[in-house]
């Protein structure tokens, strides 16, 4: 078996050491956008002489026809690789083109879906696989599994685990192709679909959001958004964990009040008068927690401030 990976996500490390060890891997491709946190790919490929190739979108086509004129690849498997692929190009392995997608399709189709279902509040994720076809995360479904988000687990947590369970069900979909059966497809819902996030979709609404609300996008903005944003004290921050308290404050007390501050931490006030403590948070200074603050001389009182409350303040000043 000859086997293509385009990647530009870790969770392919696994599946290129499998396929490396049988000697089944022609190549791995990633774009020229490789994020850093997934320059292992290059590193493990250029470690074993495993022929690597990083292609811009207007090189796609052009390279991806060499490269697989030159394999004759029996399968090309995709994962978090941010360009569409050419119907010249997927329809050439004989046993298919497939891409791995963190969410159960056809909803939270996009490129970061685990943000969006933690945001969001889902309970239950999962990953799919899918035939590539000439839209984004919209071929034929041939393999699901749900997977139930863990309480209070950031997108770092609930990436590694799902990277896990990806490379088992790489498994079971070439161990299917090899026996000769054939995938079928899988129906499953009502389609739906989220952009990359933007700084309006990580800032907390502190007068407007519960508590829960809140921790949901504190969770998914750790790590790969640098954190959830706020302002506080006319400075941008960036709020990396928090904790749910089992109290109530006044209904008169705006969201985003410190409402307690001493060793055990910062204890803020959101719109539904649930408290969360803050537990983590990065300013100018640093990643600090929320007790260092308060020792620092952070007080009741005073405020985290909504970031569209912090620019109307600029432009009325001007």
């Amino acid at each position: 078996m000859k086997i293509i990976l385009l990647a530009n996500h870790a969770a392919i490390l696994p599946a290129i050491d499998y396929f490396y060890t049988q000697g089944w891997l022609q190549a791995v491709v990633s774009t020229d956008r490789l994020p850093t946190p997934n320059l292992s790919i290059a590193d493990i490929c250029r470690s074993r002489n495993i022929n690597f190739i990083q292609v811009t979108r207007l090189e796609l086509q052009t390279t991806l026809q060499e490269l697989f004129a030159e394999s004759k690849p029996d399968l090309a498997i995709m994962l978090g690789f941010s360009y569409l692929i050419p119907e010249s190009i997927f329809t050439i392995p004989q046993l298919g083109f497939y891409n791995i997608h963190f969410s159960l399709l056809p909803a939270y189709r996009g490129p970061d879906p685990i943000f969006w279902q933690l945001k969001n509040g889902e309970t239950t994720g999962g990953i799919t696989i899918h035939q590539v076809d000439a839209g984004f995360d919209s071929g034929d479904i041939v393999l699901q599994q749900k997977i139930p988000f863990i309480p209070g687990e950031n997108w770092g947590i609930c990436n590694s685990r799902y990277a896990q369970t990806a490379f088992q069900m790489i498994l079971q979909l070439t161990g299917n192709l090899r026996a000769g059966e054939k995938p079928g497809k899988i129906s499953n819902g009502d389609a739906s679909t989220y952009g990359n996030p933007v700084a309006d979709d990580m800032a907390i609404l502190w007068e407007i959001q519960a508590a829960t609300e809140i921790e949901q996008l504190v969770n998914a903005c750790n790590p790969v958004a640098g954190g959830a944003i706020c302002f506080f004290r006319q400075q941008m921050v960036r709020i990396l964990e928090v904790s749910r308290v089992d109290h109530v404050g006044h209904a008169e007390t705006p969201g985003g009040t410190i409402i307690h501050a001493d060793g055990s931490g910062l204890f803020v006030q959101c719109a539904d008068q649930r408290v969360l403590r803050i537990d983590i948070l990065k300013l100018n200074e640093g990643f600090l927690t929320g007790f260092k603050l308060a020792a620092m001389g952070i007080k009741q009182g005073d405020r985290f401030e909504n970031i569209l409350l912090q620019n109307l303040k600029i432009i009325q000043s001007t």
